[in-house]
């Protein structure tokens, strides 16, 4: 199968902010794509437009996330403004299915390719030159049709974890309400006040050879678990000591402060982490599953506190005063009991997706071998 650079097929539009002065959420201008963090299922969610469009996106342009992470993608619905954290990728002379399951399927690979020790990003020359393979039309179409099928599946079972996922955030505003808005009118403090924290150090580790895992954003399972990192490294005794981490003991509510803000997840066993992270230690006064759920709803205010040269980032102090509502400790029990059972569920889900993940991923395999157009 022969192989061309994206850009001999496709049109690669780099991103553009407009002056951050423009931005609004009262849909006064053009819709506004800033980077993953506005990613749907499979098209984008307007959270922002402008008065001063830079870089357009068309409909049906592949959105491609240059930076923080390297690699997502998503189909722009409409036209909109894209900041620099995207590129718009505008297919010409290659299926419009074909080259977005490619992009997909080859994501971690396409991720390696990105550079910098804060946070990985892509070069929009890079991204020209990514090598396609490029089968007949026919074979494209092919291609295409089998690996919708296929997904058709899993993405059902997608579906069923995001119902669970509804129904969690759905328990917590009954029982709580917006913790932002407060309409019970609990106590509401600085996340510190009830905490202890942990930043990690800027030192990033030469060497992982050891069984502490190493966890970055990619790593977090928001509003769930994590227990290990997506490419199994970790760290030695050694290791740990020669870049003066600290560990991360297990329970503790891991909050991204860089780059896509406010994924929360609780770690399952004691890791080291990068410096994009930051650790909140509950005392009595709060349950950390309650608190995880506590602090997904403070984007707005992660957003407008967090200082942005290339990338969101909010400092120590501006992550530890994170907004909390502190509810009584017996009700916080009562919502983590239920979310734990609700855990379970999502466990099982979990399993059927693993394993329709691992068929559609083998189908991929095959189709950008040549075997599926046989």
């Amino acid at each position: 199968m022969r192989e061309v650079c994206l850009i001999d097929v496709c049109d690669v539009i780099a991103g553009q902010s407009p002056p951050s002065s423009t931005y609004n959420q009262n849909g006064d201008g053009m819709p506004f794509f800033q980077g993953k963090a506005d990613f749907g299922d499979l098209y984008p969610t307007v959270r922002y437009w402008c008065n001063m469009p830079k870089k357009l996106a068309k409909p049906n342009d592949i959105l491609f996330s240059l930076r923080a992470p390297v690699g997502p993608t998503n189909i722009s619905a409409i036209e909109a403004c894209i900041g620099r954290g995207l590129a718009a990728i505008r297919c010409k002379d290659i299926e419009l299915k074909y080259l977005l399951h490619y992009l997909r399927g080859n994501e971690d690979k396409i991720a390696s390719l990105g550079t910098g020790s804060t946070f990985k990003a892509i070069t929009i020359g890079t991204l020209k030159n990514l090598r396609i393979p490029l089968p007949p039309v026919a074979h494209q179409l092919k291609i295409a049709t089998i690996l919708d099928e296929a997904d058709v599946y899993r993405q059902k079972t997608i579906a069923l974890l995001t119902k669970y996922e509804e129904l969690s955030q759905s328990l917590f505003l009954d029982m709580f309400g917006d913790p932002v808005t407060n309409p019970k009118d609990w106590e509401k403090v600085s996340t510190i006040t009830y905490c202890d924290c942990i930043v990690p150090g800027r030192d990033k580790p030469k060497s992982f050879t050891g069984e502490t895992p190493w966890i970055t954003t990619a790593d977090l399972n928001h509003l769930g678990y994590t227990l290990k990192s997506r490419n199994n490294i970790g760290l030695s005794t050694s290791e740990i000591k020669q870049v003066r981490a600290r560990i991360i003991p297990k329970g503790s509510v891991i909050m991204t402060c860089v780059g896509d803000l406010g994924v929360i997840s609780i770690n399952k066993t004691d890791i080291v982490m990068n410096q994009q992270l930051h650790a909140f230690l509950c005392n009595e006064k709060l349950n950390n599953i309650f608190l995880m759920y506590n602090l997904s709803y403070q984007k707005p205010y992660m957003n407008k506190m967090a200082s942005s040269t290339t990338v969101p980032y909010m400092n120590k102090t501006v992550a530890n005063n994170t907004p909390a509502i502190i509810p009584p400790l017996k009700l916080q029990n009562e919502f983590a009991t239920k979310i734990q059972a609700i855990e379970l569920q999502k466990a099982q889900v979990q399993a059927s997706l693993e394993h329709a993940e691992n068929l559609f991923n083998s189908l991929l395999q095959k189709a950008f071998k040549g075997e599926l157009t046989e």
